[in-house]
């Protein structure tokens, strides 16, 4: 599997945009309200959003990724199942609050995928650049959650370095055994972690708890969870900045909606009276 990245010093996003379409078979965004092939549209969310950036010469807009499996026998359909579900991931942990474009293609039977994502987050000010270290990190876990979800692909160690990561350190048996001794607190603490870095909104925070066993409680300034009859505090858990930022980040986007909604009212609004004139 290969991954990289290129940057882009200027607002080319249309350009871009016009190279991964050229012969595509299939396309998805994140983050924006466009559909992805409506050219005009999207462009414009991309622009916006990088209308929030200071202008600084020699600073990036935006980023041209690529990602792609290596040589295998598999069906282009099995091929494009696994390459879609790798992307998500990457994009989870590379850009998940950036604006992001992606176009899958298949030239010659190879198939990988583009991506254009914006250089910072949804109305950010700031350009978020990632080091080669962290990068070099983000390449690392792809490959490892690769080679451990896909064994119908040739396991590869291409950004492993020395060490293969991947290395299973225990037989299956040692691993029942291990996580039978998991204690009741590293589970919930597992589970609440999980659902944190999941989260689309506090409803659904509330819901997956409820459905789940859990119920949250607050004691003056502390806050937690009650799950069969036991009382878990997040700061005890280690969860207690992670919920904090978490539902300020919800919060944040939910403000972010309700200002985009208003704005294509108020241009419905607009257009509606000039028609009338």
């Amino acid at each position: 599997m290969i991954i990289k990245s290129m940057s882009r010093k200027s607002k080319s996003f249309s350009q871009l945009y016009d190279y991964l379409m050229r012969d595509e078979s299939f396309c998805f965004s994140k983050n924006t309200y466009s559909n992805p092939r409506n050219k005009k549209d999207l462009i414009h969310e991309f622009m916006n959003n990088s209308d929030f950036l200071k202008t600084s010469r020699g600073r990036n807009y935006l980023y041209h990724e690529l990602l792609s499996l290596e040589q295998n026998n598999l069906s282009l359909e099995k091929q494009k199942e696994i390459l879609l579900d790798l992307v998500n991931k990457y994009l989870e942990t590379r850009a998940k609050n950036h604006l992001s474009f992606a176009v899958l293609h298949t030239d010659k039977n190879h198939i990988h995928i583009h991506l254009m994502i914006s250089a910072n987050e949804i109305e950010g000010d700031k350009r978020i650049r990632l080091s080669k270290k962290e990068f070099s990190i983000i390449q690392k876990d792809l490959e490892n959650y690769k080679n451990q979800m896909y064994k119908c692909l040739n396991k590869s160690s291409y950004y492993q370095k020395a060490k293969d990561l991947t290395k299973e350190k225990n037989s299956e048996q040692e691993l029942k055994n291990r996580r039978n001794k998991t204690s009741k607190k590293d589970e919930v603490k597992r589970d609440l972690e999980e659902l944190l870095k999941k989260a689309t909104s506090k409803t659904y925070i509330n819901n997956h708890l409820k459905n789940n066993g859990y119920e949250i409680y607050t004691r003056g300034e502390n806050i937690g969870v009650i799950y069969e009859n036991k009382k878990y505090r997040l700061k005890t858990l280690g969860l207690d900045k992670l919920y904090t930022s978490k539902l300020k980040e919800l919060e944040k986007i939910k403000d972010r909606e309700i200002r985009r909604e208003k704005q294509k009212q108020d241009k419905s609004y607009s257009k509606e009276n000039a028609r009338a004139r």
